[in-house]
């Protein structure tokens, strides 16, 4: 190397030449330059926990030294430790994942939030999103993948596939971590007519000076079969358990009669809240809400108890969203007023304060859209042709912000937008895009809008959640806690 430098510098103006020579290292100088890989685990530990969480994985890749340091639980807790210890980290960062289908094309926009370490560059469009999954290996056959649900940084993925050898469909459900890449396919089940849940309880807590450090997850999957008469208070339900490795049949019992699955449970889909599964029963011809289900598979897998909704909601057909805010099941309810005048359309949003005597709710927040302001052209123009046409606005609820209480999320035409509850303001927060992003341009009209499937909020923990093989089975709570 030394050799290459001398002769590269016949080339190089003297005022150059003089600032390279002086910045070569002095052999008989007395600094020394060390090896990194020289240094002790407990350095190399002190630089790493300060990388960001990006970099840190990356890191794993370097040697199996550093894979194995990187990976070990003292790691892990000390990387916690200092992640929430910093005072610059106020919220924890997420990313807002939107399902949604146009011209039969599926396809998933990813909107990291602003303090967002992963999917800056929002290239992640489409089904790539997805392509760690061992999915091309089925390429032989027709299928079909979506996402199910999500808890903190994982998702519950469906791959339905379809066996020109056999008469009958099957549904793979795999849960994955889309930051580590890390995936696991679960037996496969029949297609059939239900909805899906996907709840996750700690089964240990490691805390350091009062600080959650490291956390083990038991789960569960439950598909949760539409009733076939209304009325009907046996429900069949499929639980797949990570401390078994496998699918349970069950029929649990209900207090009130349960309606068969129409568009107002569909579009509500399960919540998972405090460690149980929430959903929507309808009355028998799907124009009313009755109530909410809850079922709980890990402390009560034979029946489902029942939450009266709020008495002050709407009787009327309006849109009913549910949804989870730090430990709280939240509905919203949206929809024009009793007099059914297009500047009546409003949102409600009530918390559930207690789960006993069939439930106890809070109104939070009554908005009138009427009253939303915006700095965005397009948006201003919308609310000018709602007024002038006196037609509905074209907004669909998509999802609560997981750290602030006054903001949730809306697609507004094709444009996803923050909401503030508070101060009735709407922000940009991205574009429904196709195609590496290309935007949605093929409209019909202006009040046009792509109806989104399904939206989920994938969390940034301060170190991401493990995908342990399974069957999870703990005699006693890990050493590492």
């Amino acid at each position: 190397m030394a050799a290459e430098s001398s002769a590269d510098l016949s080339l190089v103006p003297d005022s150059h030449k003089r600032r390279i020579e002086e910045s070569e290292p002095d052999p008989s100088s007395s600094y020394e330059f060390m090896n990194i890989n020289k240094l002790s685990d407990l350095l190399l530990f002190e630089i790493l926990y300060r990388l960001p969480c990006r970099w840190a994985l990356q890191c794993k890749s370097i040697s199996k030294r550093w894979f194995s340091l990187i990976s070990h639980p003292y790691f892990i807790r000390r990387y916690i430790h200092h992640r929430d210890s910093d005072s610059q980290q106020q919220q924890q960062p997420f990313t807002l994942l939107l399902q949604y289908t146009h011209n039969s094309e599926k396809t998933i926009l990813v909107l990291p939030s602003h303090n967002s370490e992963f999917f800056t560059d929002c290239t992640n469009v489409g089904l790539d999103f997805l392509n760690f999954l061992p999915l091309k290996a089925r390429k032989n056959y027709p299928f079909c993948i979506e996402v199910e649900a999500s808890f903190n940084d994982l998702l519950l993925v469906r791959n339905e596939v379809s066996r020109f050898s056999e008469p009958k469909t099957f549904c793979e459900y795999l849960i994955c971590n889309p930051f580590t890449k890390q995936w696991l396919t679960l037996p496969p089940r029949t297609t059939s007519f239900v909805m899906v849940g996907f709840v996750c309880k700690p089964y240990c807590l490691g805390k350091e000076q009062g600080r959650v450090t490291n956390v083990h997850y038991r789960y569960k999957v439950v598909r949760i079969h539409s009733p076939a008469e209304t009325n009907t208070t046996q429900l069949r339900v499929e639980i797949f358990s990570s401390e078994t490795g496998e699918w349970r049949d069950s029929v649990v019992s209900s207090p009130r009669g349960l309606s068969p699955f129409k568009v107002i449970s569909l579009h509500a889909g399960v919540v998972a809240c405090n460690g149980m599964l929430h959903w929507v029963n309808t009355d028998e011809e799907d124009k009313f809400i009755k109530g909410f289900v809850v079922f709980d598979p890990f402390n009560d897998a034979e029946r489902c108890h029942y939450l009266d909704p709020p008495i002050d909601i709407s009787p009327k057909y309006f849109a009913v969203s549910i949804g989870e805010f730090q430990g709280h099941l939240r509905i919203l309810q949206g929809g024009q007023g009793r007099n059914d005048a297009y500047n009546s359309y409003c949102f409600y949003v009530w918390d559930l304060e207690d789960y006993s005597d069939a439930g106890t709710w809070c109104m939070k927040y009554k908005v009138h859209f009427k009253d939303m302001v915006s700095e965005h052209s397009e948006i201003v123009q919308i609310f000018k042709i709602v007024e002038d046409y006196e037609v509905p606005p074209p907004v669909l609820f998509l999802a609560f912000h997981p750290t602030d209480d006054e903001i949730f999320f809306l697609q507004f035409r094709h444009h996803v937008v923050l909401c503030n509850m508070r101060t009735r303001v709407l922000k940009m927060a991205g574009e429904l895009l196709r195609d590496r992003g290309k935007i949605l341009s093929e409209v019909s009209g202006f009040l046009w809008s792509v109806p989104t499937n399904y939206a989920f909020l994938l969390g940034q923990p301060s170190w991401p959640t493990p995908v342990p093989p399974l069957p999870l089975k703990f005699d006693e709570c890990p050493s590492n806690c």
